[in-house]
């Protein structure tokens, strides 16, 4: 039996170990799966994807059949950078047969009110937002696939959270723990709205659409939304700590519009609903 060849770009980050684990579950997969600096696991091949010469040496080595994208960038230029070098390399020298799952986010819709179907154009996110060059960056890696690869899937999310099996908290959740087992409130946004996704079924509906042979852009969740208010007051309770400490204020318009903050990033996630079996669960 001639088994799947799958490249998981980034095999070391709280998504990525995820997918990892998902992937090797199935006995069709052979997997080589890459992280940037010194692996902490023998099972991970170390390279840098901005380096072309290495990056396309793996490439033509290994001939993927799948290529799953789940690098992100230490900051707003390396996530540039990874675009305009690593996926030029790898649309550059991959074969035009693989399929290339490209993971992106719910960022890019500029200043939009969501929730958001699938066709929704993208749009440049204000610059005074933080993360408007993460979301350039995602875009044009968006628009690279489309043009270059037809066998393509673009998949977007909102914010990750959970426990993964390496037992890495995502970074908000984390955050909110240590402030609330120290007795101390916190304040989130209550009309600041993003759907968000359990880590363990975000990696799963990845592992289940990649062997089919569905092609396009998807948004993946469930299909409610939440504020940030909400999110940290249902993980306070489901970590057995005191919602009440979790304290609400809201955004104008105006100071949203002022920081470049899209107030509603929500997705419309039927579609991915529909036609996968994996469910994903409500925060």
């Amino acid at each position: 039996m001639t088994k799947r060849k799958v490249l998981l770009l980034g095999g070391s980050g709280y998504l990525g170990a995820q997918i990892f684990r998902h992937l090797k579950q199935d006995q069709e997969n052979e997997i080589v799966a890459t992280c940037f600096s010194s692996p902490m696991r023998s099972a991970l091949k170390r390279v840098d994807v901005k380096d072309a010469s290495l990056f396309a040496g793996l490439l033509d080595e290994f001939l993927p059949d799948v290529v799953i994208w789940s690098l992100l960038g230490k900051d707003n230029i390396d996530a540039q950078e990874l675009i305009s070098k690593g996926m030029q390399t790898l649309l550059e020298f991959v074969s035009e047969n693989s399929k290339i799952i490209y993971l992106s986010t719910d960022g890019v819709f500029g200043q939009k009110t969501g929730p958001f179907q699938e066709e929704e154009e993208t749009e440049l996110l204000d610059e005074r937002n933080p993360l408007a060059g993460y979301c350039l960056a995602k875009i044009r890696g968006e628009e690279l696939v489309r043009e270059r690869n037809e066998n393509h899937l673009i998949l977007r999310f909102g914010p990750i959270y959970g426990k993964n099996d390496e037992g890495m908290w995502d970074k908000r959740v984390r955050a909110l723990a240590v402030e609330l087992e120290q007795g101390r409130e916190v304040v989130r946004t209550g009309n600041l709205y993003k759907t968000f996704i359990h880590v363990d079924d975000l990696a799963r509906a990845i592992t289940e659409l990649m062997p089919s042979s569905y092609t396009g852009t998807l948004h993946l969740g469930p299909a409610e939304k939440e504020s940030y208010y909400t999110f940290c007051r249902k993980m306070a309770r489901g970590l057995e700590l005191n919602p009440d400490l979790v304290k609400e204020d809201e955004l104008t318009v105006e100071k949203a519009s002022e920081l470049g903050i899209p107030l509603d990033t929500s997705l419309h996630t039927n579609k991915a609903r529909a036609i996968l079996q994996t469910t994903f669960r409500n925060v």
